[in-house]
């Protein structure tokens, strides 16, 4: 077994949708990034900033133990579960734009997720420290298995890989209906108007596309491990 097969695919079909899903995950990011800078220019009529946004809604859901702190970085904004508290970066804190109010939304969408205990977070949230080690792990694996012709090894890998897999799946529905409820607040607390609620849903919506580039991707991962591996029996 050559380690070239690891690079090519060593099938052109599988090769074809590795270069799709990457052309997809460029697209992705650079749609995201396009849309929250066209968004982040554009006020919001009732000049509320991030930050007025988040401290409102956590009085509204009377969240008093949710922590609001700032942090460095571009689009760095969280939700801590482990911390209860809302990361938010300057452009998004400071700033009383469209995008900064979808952001907050969105995040807060993952607080109220947290405070409900949704199955699906509370799932993510035990299995992150397990598909952080694997997804360090596993193509090492993978590749010493392939060099030295241990089935054994690339079994693990491939088992390792589909664990990213999996955290992948599961957080794909978990940040599509944090943004719903993001969008449910901004409409229902009517904290932007119908054309600006267009603009937030146009920054969510790119946004989700880095979500489903990164599960098409890890799934496309798995299955040329799985294309190595049977090539080598």
């Amino acid at each position: 077994m050559d380690l070239l097969y690891l690079f090519s695919g060593g099938n052109v079909y599988i090769t074809i949708i590795m270069v799709i899903t990457i052309l997809f995950s460029f697209y992705a990011q650079f749609k995201v990034k396009k849309t929250f800078n066209n968004y982040k220019s554009i006020p919001n009529s009732k000049n509320i900033t991030g930050k007025m946004l988040a401290e409102d809604l956590k009085t509204k859901f009377q969240m008093t133990y949710l922590g609001i702190e700032k942090v460095s970085g571009y689009l760095s904004d969280h939700y801590n579960p482990k911390s209860k508290s809302l990361g938010l970066s300057d452009e998004v804190s400071n700033m009383s734009t469209v995008a900064s109010l979808a952001i907050v939304a969105h995040e807060m969408g993952h607080a109220r997720q947290d405070a409900e205990n949704m199955l699906f977070l509370k799932l993510r949230n035990n299995v992150f420290p397990i598909t952080n080690i694997a997804s360090n792990m596993a193509i090492p694996i993978f590749i010493f298995g392939l060099i030295f012709n241990s089935n054994n090894l690339m079994n693990i890998g491939i088992v390792l890989f589909a664990l990213v897999s999996l955290f992948y799946l599961i957080t794909l529905p978990i940040e599509l209906n944090a943004s719903q409820r993001g969008m449910n607040m901004l409409k229902e607390g009517q904290y932007l108007n119908e054309g600006e609620l267009k603009g937030a849903r146009a920054v969510l919506s790119a946004a989700a596309l880095t979500y489903i580039a990164a599960l098409a991707s890890s799934i496309a991962t798995l299955l040329r491990l799985i294309f190595l591996r049977s090539r080598n029996d």
